[in-house]
């Protein structure tokens, strides 16, 4: 049955399964009803309030490569976060050097992806890496940057997900945005406040000046952001 299906050609299998999805060790193949075909690791490390963040795999050139992504925010949102400040991602698989990915603002949300040169550096050590962690780091003018997270992620089953999403018909990594409707002030406040609180950050926009001082160290660390 596997390698039936892996023969069939590209976006046959999305066809077949329009409506499905296929966990497959620690990754879900998933196809939509345009048959676009998405790869992502089982367990998103952010899911709250509507934003995820998590590791998925596209196609860049010839490669199938792993992608950090956000999801649920607004571009104009992410545009100007861009703008006022810097997002640092990297990835680090087991015996092997971190590679820095470029985050940019696109249709589809936040993505990460390595440039052309580390890209089939990546896809190759992805195939057989039986973990991967995830490096963010971000700052503002004039702040020190914030505390680096880490994420460990457990792989399992990548061989045979990369093989389905390659026969289905992967999603390519997306350019970056270049134009942007702008939204309402209160949909940017509202959003800013759903971002903050996903990140772990339980007062939102009405802790933020807080957690402003709290990183300039004009403040002592309050008790209502963590």
């Amino acid at each position: 049955m596997v390698i039936g299906l892996l023969m069939m050609p590209p976006g046959a299998w999305a066809a077949r399964n329009t409506a499905q999805q296929e966990t497959i060790g620690s990754w879900v193949v998933s196809c939509a009803a345009d048959g676009r075909c998405l790869m992502r690791f089982a367990k998103p490390f952010v899911d709250r309030n509507g934003i995820t963040g998590n590791l998925e795999v596209m196609k860049q050139g010839r490669s199938l490569v792993p992608v950090v992504t956000l999801r649920g925010v607004p571009k104009d949102l992410l545009t100007a976060a861009a703008v006022a400040g810097k997002a640092s991602v990297s990835v680090r698989f087991p015996g092997a050097p971190a590679e820095t990915l470029n985050c940019v603002a696109t249709n589809a949300g936040g993505i990460c992806a390595p440039d052309d040169d580390a890209a089939p550096r990546l896809a190759a050590r992805l195939v057989s890496a039986p973990s991967v962690t995830l490096h963010l780091t971000a700052s503002l003018p004039g702040m020190d940057a914030l505390p680096q997270q880490h994420r460990s992620l457990v792989l399992s089953g990548t061989a045979e997900a990369l093989d389905r999403l390659r026969a289905a018909g992967p999603t390519s990594v997306p350019p970056p945005v270049t134009a942007l409707a702008p939204e309402s002030p209160a949909a940017l406040m509202a959003t800013a406040d759903r971002l903050l609180k996903a990140a772990g950050y339980k007062n939102g926009v009405e802790g933020l000046q807080s957690l402003l001082d709290k990183y300039r160290g004009t403040l002592a660390p309050p008790g209502g952001v963590r």
